[in-house]
């Protein structure tokens, strides 16, 4: 596929020449109209022919954090701006055997540009080394042969500008001419256009080779990021788990009617007593009468013999009642229960639940949960919010 467009890709610690670079391609450093797209770290200059990316500096120390911001921030941009293929990557570096960690993040970050590109993203890279031929400039180079499988391709171009040089220096000193220099790697920062020269014999192929970006979407199943993988927010939710929203205190059973005793017996009426013999009456109206007829008149009164209950005939006064009531409430045994309550736990239907259970479900609260939620933030929502949690996601195919 040959593009009719450049777009070239500056990536390295901050301090490298990427900025310089830039306006050896023609962009214009204070970022006046010529530049398309423009933040705070990523800009994306017009340069003749195509674009030119220069990137915030990636950390030259340990803090791989900042360097994977750095990368989810280029990967953001490069998708904003619609940005699919990368023509050239300037990958630049200071030869610096402590910042091999940082290398290798730098390489790794190289070698995602072609995760879903059928070619080799080193192909089309180029190793921009500050310093001259006789550093150490073997550390980039190791970190790729680490991470890439083919580096062969791999184009290196070491610089070093004579006005950064003492006046000791030998190059300054020897008053060379520039194509004497330039065979050293030394270049004159007044002669830009013998750098292009140099960028632009170390790009050949690359127009008609460009490396695929493939900047795809897809879903993760457990947070709501739905974007590029090498674009995903680092953070994610932990694995879901079960639970109960809402509770409520109920009781075990149906209400049925319930009297709180037992029933027991009474006699409805009263009980008589009979008497079938006659004795002499003692009682004062019965002297009241002696003394008024003077003894002619001898008033006698039935003696108790036995008697009975009035309701049931029953003449056995300790008898057992004839009818069955609930001392309760006084009603009969057919009457309905004086009071309300469950038949499981027998708790009154007034009083406070004796089982906890979920509202939604109805379910217990040992038995397995209705919803689902993020077992880390316990937001069953999760799917709908940032991750909380820096853990790999779970990207849906």
């Amino acid at each position: 596929m040959r593009l009719t467009q450049q777009c070239i890709l500056a990536i390295g610690d901050t301090g490298n020449g990427k900025s310089f670079t830039a306006n050896i391609f023609g962009a214009n450093a204070k970022v006046g109209d010529t530049s398309i797209s423009e933040t705070d770290e990523i800009t994306i200059y017009n340069i003749k022919g195509g674009f030119y990316i220069d990137t915030p500096g990636f950390n030259d120390t340990d803090e791989e954090k900042k360097d994977e911001k750095t990368v989810h921030l280029i990967f953001l941009k490069m998708m904003e701006s619609n940005i699919q293929n990368i023509t050239t990557i300037l990958w630049f570096v200071t030869p610096d055997i402590r910042a091999r960690g940082s290398y290798k993040r730098q390489a790794q970050f190289i070698e995602s540009l072609a995760k879903y590109h059928k070619g080799n993203a080193w192909d089309n890279t180029i190793i921009v080394t500050k310093g001259d031929q006789s550093s150490n400039s073997d550390g980039p180079r190791d970190a790729a042969k680490e991470i890439a499988r083919d580096i062969s391709k791999t184009g290196e171009f070491k610089i070093l500008l004579l006005e950064s040089l003492p006046p000791t220096n030998i190059y300054v000193k020897g008053k060379f001419q520039s194509d004497e220099l330039n065979e050293y790697g030394v270049f004159k920062a007044s002669e830009p256009e013998l750098i292009l020269a140099k960028y632009e014999s170390l790009m050949k192929g690359h127009l008609e080779c460009p490396i695929c970006l493939n900047l795809k979407k897809v879903k993760c199943s457990k947070c709501c990021e739905e974007t590029d993988p090498r674009l995903a927010f680092p953070k994610c939710h932990l694995e879901t788990e079960s639970f109960h929203p809402n509770t409520e205190n109920v009781h075990n059973g149906n209400v049925i009617d319930n009297h709180p005793f037992s029933y027991s017996y009474k006699h409805s009426d009263r009980y008589v007593e009979a008497r079938t013999r006659y004795d002499f009456d003692h009682s004062p109206p019965a002297w009241v009468v002696r003394v008024a007829t003077i003894g002619i008149v001898n008033p006698h009164c039935p003696a108790i013999e036995n008697g009975y209950w009035n309701c049931c005939h029953n003449n056995d006064a300790n008898s057992r009642g004839c009818k069955a009531f609930y001392p309760c409430c006084g009603n009969d045994i057919h009457s309905s229960g004086c009071q309300k309550i469950y038949d499981v736990c027998r708790h009154k239907c007034e009083e406070t639940g004796c089982l906890t259970i979920c509202k939604n479900c109805k379910k217990k609260l040992d038995e397995k949960g209705c919803k689902e939620r993020c077992k880390n933030c316990k937001n069953e929502n999760s799917c709908n919010i940032k991750g909380c949690i820096e853990i790999p996601h779970n990207w849906l195919n």
